[in-house]
């Protein structure tokens, strides 16, 4: 049993690595050097490499090697439509089975989300953004749900490599705002109000991409 352990602490491992870029999109990956990185083996981090093949988060190029998956825009504007059509989904089940400490739970990490947007990193406010919509896929109480915005998430990291390296006052104060409307939303059990909010929100993700010359296309 000592092996399937080892070679899910690897790719635990090397997909945080991946998501938190520290190896940054294109950028190779050497089997060798991050064995020693993660101080293990070279068995079970070839395995969790060729998991994460499977799974796009690595590219194996032919005579060339592995690299981090680069999200191109096209990909990007994809990820984002299905993580629209799924966090909607979501907020409307998030609505009606939510209970008040559920709810009570998202204000909470709300509002560490506004400290972190206002005094925090950017790596911080985005770990808290995604614990935010997260929190709402699992407030939807379907595992299915969970688990495809939890992948399409995963993806989005590596698509933020892509974003500014800060946000303007006005931008952080913008994303804040949208958050509390998403949260007023689901607090009022107001459907309609909380799939528009939600959509906003995911139209303001587009945008902090550089992706607003797309939106139309």
């Amino acid at each position: 049993m000592e092996h399937p352990i080892l070679r899910e602490k690897a790719y635990v491992a090397i997909k945080e690595k991946l998501l938190h870029r520290e190896i940054q999109p294109g950028e190779r990956i050497r089997e060798d050097l991050l064995a020693q990185e993660v101080s293990m083996s070279r068995t079970p981090v070839r395995e969790a490499i060729s998991q994460l093949t499977s799974e796009g988060f690595i590219v194996s190029l032919p005579r060339k090697g592995l690299f981090c998956a680069n999200i191109t825009c096209e990909e990007m504007l994809d990820f984002l439509k299905i993580r629209e059509a799924l966090e909607v989904l979501a907020i409307r089940e998030c609505v009606q089975r939510a209970t008040d400490e559920d709810i009570d739970r998202l204000g909470t990490l709300l509002e560490s989300y506004q400290q972190a947007m206002t005094s925090g990193t950017r790596r911080e406010a985005s770990d808290l953004d995604s614990q935010f919509h997260m929190a709402i896929a699992e407030m939807s109480k379907s595992r299915k749900l969970i688990r495809f915005i939890g992948e399409i998430g995963d993806f989005m990291c590596l698509a933020r490599a892509k974003e500014r390296p800060d946000l303007t006052p006005k931008e952080k104060d913008l994303s804040i705002r949208q958050h509390r409307a998403i949260l007023e939303a689901i607090r009022r059990r107001d459907i309609s109000r909380a799939e528009e909010a939600m959509r906003t929100n995911i139209l303001g993700m587009k945008r902090k991409l550089g992706l607003e010359e797309k939106l139309d296309g």
